[in-house]
C-alpha cells in the first residue's frame, strides 16, 4: 500500500462511520416523529384528509398527548434493550477489536430501517409496530455502541493523553452534528418532495455505505487478542451448553466493564471519574428529552413548524455546533483550558434552552441554534478525561459502562420528559426546556468540582 495512503489511513478512522450513521439517525429521527403522529391521526379520526397536516387535525392536543406516549414507549424499548449490549461490547471489544463492535449496529440498523419502511407503505399496519424496530436496533446497543467502540478505538489510536486526544474526541464528536446537518436537511427534503418512504429508504443506504467502509477500510489499531469463546485459565475455550457460554461471557465482561470504573486510582481520579460519567449521565438525559418533544413543540402553535422547516432549524443548529467543534474549539484552546471551555460551553447550552422556553416565532427558534454553537465542547473534553484516566486494555470497558448509563439515561430523559411535556401544554409548553436548563447548571458545578481537584498519575491503579 502507497505510503501516503498509510498515512490517510491512520488521520481518517472512525469519523466517517459516525458521520454514515448519525446521519441516518437523524435523517430517520424526524421522519419516524412525523409516522407516528400521521399513523395516530389516521387511527382516530376515520377521515384521511384530516391528516394531511397533522397540527391541523381536529382536537390536535389529544393528537399530541397521544403521539407523545407512543414515542415515549419507542424510546423506552429502544434504551432498555441496549443498557445489557451497551455494557458487555465494550469490554468484549477490549480483546476481540474495535470493528466488530462498531459493525452490529449498522447490521442491526439495516433490518430496523425494514420495518419502519414497511409500516410507513401499508397503512393497515399498528403505530405499535414501530416497537419492534425499536427494539431490533436496541439488540445491537444502537448509536451507544457506535460511541463506545470509536472512542475507544481513538483513544487506542492515540499515544497521547493531553490535548492531542482532546482534539481527535472533538473531531469525531462533530461528525454527530455534521451527520446531524446533512441527515436533516436530506431527512426534510425527501419527506417533504417525495414522502416518508424514501427517508427510511436513505437511513438503510447510509448504514450498507458505512458497513463497507468499516470493513473495507478500518484495521484494529491493537491487535485482536481474543474470540467470543469463554476462555478458561489456560486459554481454551471451555465446553458447555451455548446458553451457560453466553451466560459467562455476560457476566465476565459486565463484571470486568464495573472493575474498571469502580476500582481504587491514585488521589482523587476514581471520583473524578465517576463524576464525568455523572455528567455523561445528565447531558444525554437532557438530549434525549429534547430529541423526544422538539418536533411535538415546535409544531403547536404558535411556532406552527412544518416538517420541512424542523430540517431546516435542525440542520442550521447541527451546522453551528459542527463548526463550533471544529473550528472554534481549536482557536479557543490557545488561550483557555479545555475544563473552562467545557464550563463556557455548558452555560451556553443552558441559556439555549431557557430561550428555547420562551421563543413564540421563528426567528427567536433560530437564535437558539446560535446561542447553543459551543454546546457541543463539553461531551468532547469529557470523554477525553475520561479515557485518560483508565489504562490502554480498560477503554473498551470503560466506554463500556459509559455507553450503559447513558442508554439507562435515555429512558429516564424519555419518562421525564415526554411525560412532563403534555402536562404542561395547556399552561406552559416550554416548562420542559427550563427543566433542562437547570439540569445543565447541575453538570456546570460538577464540572467546577473536577476542575478544582488535583492531578495526579492519571493511570495509577491502586491494588484494591
Amino acid at each position: 500500500m502507497p505510503a501516503w495512503l498509510e498515512r490517510l489511513r491512520r488521520i481518517v478512522t472512525v469519523e466517517p462511520a459516525m458521520f454514515f450513521y448519525m446521519a441516518s439517525t437523524f435523517i430517520m429521527l424526524p421522519a419516524y416523529q412525523q409516522l407516528v403522529i400521521v399513523k395516530v391521526c389516521q387511527e382516530l379520526y376515520e377521515d384521511p384528509t384530516a391528516c394531511g397536516d397533522s397540527e391541523h387535525g381536529k382536537d390536535a392536543e389529544d393528537m399530541e398527548t397521544r403521539s407523545s406516549y407512543i414515542l415515549l414507549l419507542y424510546t423506552a424499548v429502544l434504551y432498555s434493550v441496549s443498557v445489557l449490549p451497551a455494557l458487555l461490547l465494550g469490554s468484549w471489544s477490549d480483546g476481540a477489536g474495535r470493528r466488530a463492535v462498531m459493525v452490529l449496529p449498522f447490521l442491526l440498523s439495516i433490518l430496523s430501517g425494514g420495518v419502519l419502511l414497511a409500516l410507513a407503505l401499508v397503512p393497515s399496519l399498528s403505530v405499535y409496530w414501530c416497537l419492534l424496530a425499536a427494539g431490533v436496533t436496541g439488540l445491537s446497543g444502537g448509536h451507544v455502541s457506535v460511541f463506545l467502540s470509536s472512542f475507544s478505538y481513538l483513544a487506542d489510536a492515540t499515544s497521547d493523553p493531553g490535548a492531542g486526544r482532546t482534539m481527535r474526541m472533538a473531531v469525531a464528536e462533530a461528525m454527530i452534528f455534521v451527520g446531524g446537518t446533512v441527515g436533516f436537511l436530506l431527512g426534510g427534503l425527501l419527506e417533504q418532495e417525495v414522502g416518508l418512504s424514501s427517508a427510511f429508504i436513505a437511513y438503510v443506504t447510509c448504514h450498507v455505505l458505512a458497513i463497507f467502509y468499516i470493513l473495507l477500510w478500518l484495521r484494529d489499531p491493537i491487535p485482536v487478542s481474543s474470540t467470543l469463546g469463554v476462555l478458561a485459565s489456560d486459554g481454551s475455550v471451555q465446553e458447555g451448553s451455548e446458553e451457560r457460554k453466553w451466560g459467562m461471557f455476560a457476566l465476565k465482561h459486565a463484571g470486568r466493564s464495573f472493575r474498571v470504573v469502580f476500582r481504587r486510582r491514585s488521589g482523587q481520579e476514581r471520583l473524578k471519574l465517576h463524576l464525568l460519567i455523572l455528567c455523561t449521565f445528565i447531558n444525554n438525559t437532557v438530549a434525549i428529552g429534547e430529541q423526544s418533544i422538539l418536533l411535538l413543540y415546535l409544531m403547536y402553535e404558535p411556532r406552527e413548524f412544518t416538517t420541512a422547516m424542523f430540517g431546516l432549524f435542525n440542520s442550521a443548529r447541527m451546522l453551528l455546533l459542527g463548526f463550533g467543534l471544529l473550528g472554534l474549539f481549536p482557536l479557543l484552546m490557545r488561550c483557555f483550558k479545555e475544563m473552562t471551555l467545557a464550563k463556557l460551553s455548558t452555560a451556553f447550552r443552558a441559556a439555549s434552552y431557557v430561550l428555547l422556553a420562551f421563543s413564540t416565532n421563528t426567528w427567536m427558534v433560530f437564535l437558539v441554534a446560535v446561542l447553543a454553537a459551543p454546546a457541543g465542547i463539553t461531551q468532547a473534553v469529557i470523554r477525553s478525561f475520561s479515557s485518560a484516566i483508565v489504562g490502554p486494555d480498560e477503554q473498551g470497558a470503560m466506554f463500556s459502562f459509559s455507553a450503559s448509563v447513558e442508554a439507562t439515561c435515555y429512558i429516564f430523559g424519555a419518562v421525564l420528559f415526554n411525560g412532563l411535556y403534555p402536562q404542561t401544554l395547556p399552561t406552559f409548553p416550554g416548562m420542559p426546556f427550563i427543566v433542562m436548563a437547570g439540569f445543565c447548571v447541575i453538570v456546570l458545578i460538577l464540572m467546577q468540582w473536577i476542575s478544582e481537584m488535583p492531578t495526579t498519575h492519571p493511570r495509577l491503579v491502586l491494588p484494591d
